[in-house]
């Protein structure tokens, strides 16, 4: 007797869930339909579900099992998605055997596609799965190859309703080795827009994360990234020497053996790699730098009061937009002008991929353009902006670099301006457009960098910039110090806290250091006078590191005292401020270093006569803070270490004779 429906559908379901597939094979036996039964309120059949739950086994049994005139309603049982069984199969590689039955037995699923538009082949590709896409890609080769089936293209197959195609969609999922293989396999695929106007190309150069230089590593990793080799020929025996020490100092330091870290890197990297070979595919279909705007007829220097004539009909538009952006009280708009920006709802659809590499950091992407095409470097999007302006407005400065240094590189370039008369240095005045995931750093270093580079940008432009107005009528360092002002305030205070907060450990420090230049370790003679152990080593380890401790100590409170007196200026942030900040973090180093020093040598004269497995325990001790001190305060020493750059610089130009040129002199711009 067959069950009641809603009974059986129950049933079904919740032998499922539990796993129990002779129970479900039993209870499709009892039903009209089999497993092609619907047991779920969006119209999921049983082989749906096991599919979906990727019970492959389950699933080939039951489909071996379906009696023959049922096979012909299989096209037609689809989930509430549009999806057929074949859909759900091809999401997993495990799927492959099933996929061959279904289609050796019903070919016409091939040609179904679900409510989006995708096919079962785009299926596979949205998930990944190389090997189950490799057969389906074959079937749909061998399918539009037979002349009854003309009317059938690959865009049939390889594109859904919104335009996305198969290519789209593995770079979108990174699935770079499947991207790459279907750009070398399908060439015709590269440069076809979705319904966002974006090629393959574009969607590639906002993946800065599919490159080694979007993708941070710790030490570790970086050794193995260095180490390991992604050719199929190699294997672990044959890593090299560098590789089996840090494989060998991991595995002590987590028990376990590193195989599992080795093979990550190694994934990685050969994403890169495909990304990498990808992107050269993808750069030679692209002629997008082609479409450049038209330059300024003359770039013309703006001084106070006076606007340059320009015979474009369209400044008045421009002027407009102009002012409705930089209103002062109206800072909601530009917010909010600035959020389309990073969605790309204003530009970044028809931007080049050459100035969306730029703004998203894909230094790989830049560089294969320029050295495929180096005539791209001159390239003007709508608002007349160059690759330069577009990387020093994101603070891209790898790019900035490598673009500079290109021998192409001429002084229209430095000194061009976009279309409301801004230089590139004028963009560093541009507030910093932070991506969702990117580290922050100290207000004072993020001033300090960006006033360092606006110095750079001084050296190197034609001199005629620096007083150079844009339609705001302000110059570059006019527009960096109103864009900056909050950053100012809060690097201010950040420095203030910082300065308080230390000030407060260092006196500490001074007070104990003080104190114990009064406590002698053993006491003094009562008949001399003297110190009892003056005789030995470690008292003069004892007495030179104490008086050390504790003149850092008075210096690093002079130091803090006069940032805390500092006025703040915003020039004062380029080096000033910075390097007093790195000063008095050195001196609070080294007067906690001489500290724990004097403390290590007081023990050893305490317990001089103990076995030297006491003292090596005790130099570990009085060491342990250090450790962490250096540990917690070595990223922002790092940072503050590159205000002494220039202070280098001034060194080496003072000794010439002693000075050892590391690169040519830079050519005269002017």
């Amino acid at each position: 007797m067959i069950m009641a429906v809603d009974d059986l559908q129950t049933k079904l379901y919740r032998e499922l869930c539990n796993n129990s597939n002779d129970a479900v094979i039993e209870l499709c036996r009892k039903t009209v339909e089999g497993p092609l039964h619907y047991c779920t309120i969006h119209n999921s059949t049983v082989l749906h579900l096991a599919c979906y739950s990727k019970k492959f086994e389950l699933a080939n049994k039951l489909f071996d099992n379906l009696p023959d005139n049922l096979l012909s309603i299989l096209p037609e049982r689809m989930n509430a998605w549009g999806d057929t069984i074949l859909h759900d199969a091809s999401t997993s590689n495990k799927g492959l055997d099933l996929a061959r039955k279904l289609l050796q037995k019903v070919p016409e699923l091939l040609l179904a596609r679900n409510k989006s538009g995708e096919s079962s082949v785009f299926r596979a590709t949205r998930y990944g799965r190389r090997k189950i896409f490799e057969f389906l890609a074959e079937e749909v080769d061998k399918f539009c190859d037979s002349d009854s089936n003309k009317e059938f293209d690959h865009l049939y197959f390889f594109q859904r309703d919104d335009n996305t195609t198969i290519l789209h969609m593995a770079i979108l999922t990174r699935n770079f080795d499947m991207a790459l293989m279907i750009a070398r396999k399908y060439p015709h695929l590269c440069g076809i827009r979705a319904q966002n106007k974006r090629t393959a190309l574009q969607i590639l150069a906002c993946t800065p994360a599919a490159f080694k230089s979007g993708k941070k590593f710790g030490l570790v990793k970086k050794l193995l990234y260095s180490s390991v080799s992604i050719d199929e020929q190699s294997s672990t025996e044959e890593m090299s020497i560098i590789l089996k020490v840090v494989a060998f100092i991991l595995s002590i330091s987590k028990s376990c053996w590193t195989l599992p870290m080795i093979e990550e890197v190694k994934e990685v990297k050969k994403g890169h790699k495909d990304a990498l070979n990808l992107a050269k595919i993808l750069i030679q279909y692209d002629t997008s730098w082609m479409d450049t705007h038209e330059p300024r007829a003359e770039v013309t220097p703006v001084i106070m009061g006076v606007i340059p004539i320009i015979s474009d009909e369209s400044r008045e538009e421009d002027m407009t937009l102009m002012e409705s952006l930089y209103q002062e009280d109206d800072d909601d708009y530009d917010i909010e002008s600035r959020e389309k920006i990073y969605r790309g709802d204003i530009y970044d659809n028809d931007e080049a991929p050459l100035l969306l590499a730029a703004r998203k950091g894909c230094i790989e992407i830049v560089k294969e353009i320029l050295n495929m095409f180096p005539q791209a470097v001159n390239y003007l999007n709508h608002d007349q902006e160059n690759v330069l302006h577009v990387a020093i407005k994101s603070r891209n400065l790898e790019i900035f670099k490598l673009v500079e240094q290109r021998a192409n590189l001429h002084r229209g370039l430095l000194g061009a301006v976009d279309n409301k008369n801004n230089s590139i240095l004028h963009m560093v005045g541009c507030p910093r457009k932070v991506l969702p995931g990117t580290k922050m750093r100290s207000p004072v270093l993020q001033l300090s960098d960006d006033l360092l580079l606006l110095e750079h940008l001084e050296s190197i432009c034609p001199s005629y910039l620096v007083n150079h107005r844009n339609d705001q009528m302000m110059t570059a360092d006019e527009l960096f110090a109103k864009n900056n002002e909050s950053h100012r305030i809060e690097a201010k205070d950040w420095l203030k806290r910082t300065a308080e907060h230390n000030t407060v450990v260092i006196i500490l420090i001074a007070t104990v250091a003080f104190a114990a230049a009064y406590t002698i370790p053993g006491g003094p003679n009562q008949d001399t006078g003297y110190p009892l152990l003056i005789g030995l080593p470690f008292f003069l380890v004892f007495t030179v590191t104490d008086v050390l401790s504790l003149g850092f100590a008075l210096t690093a409170i002079v130091v803090f005292l006069a940032i805390l007196t500092s006025s703040y200026q915003l020039k004062d942030f380029r080096r000033s401020l910075p390097q007093k900040l790195l000063l008095g973090f050195t001196l609070l180093f080294l007067s906690v270093t001489m500290m724990m020093v004097a403390f290590a040598a007081t023990i050893l004269l305490m317990v001089n006569k103990k076995e030297r497995w006491t003292k090596i325990t005790l130099y570990i001790v009085a060491f342990f803070p250090i450790c962490i001190f250096m540990l917690s305060y070595i990223p922002l020493y790092i940072k503050l270490v590159k205000t002494l750059n220039y202070w280098i610089k001034k060194l080496g130009e003072s000794l010439p004779r002693l000075a050892c040129p590391l690169r040519p002199a830079r050519r005269a711009l002017e």
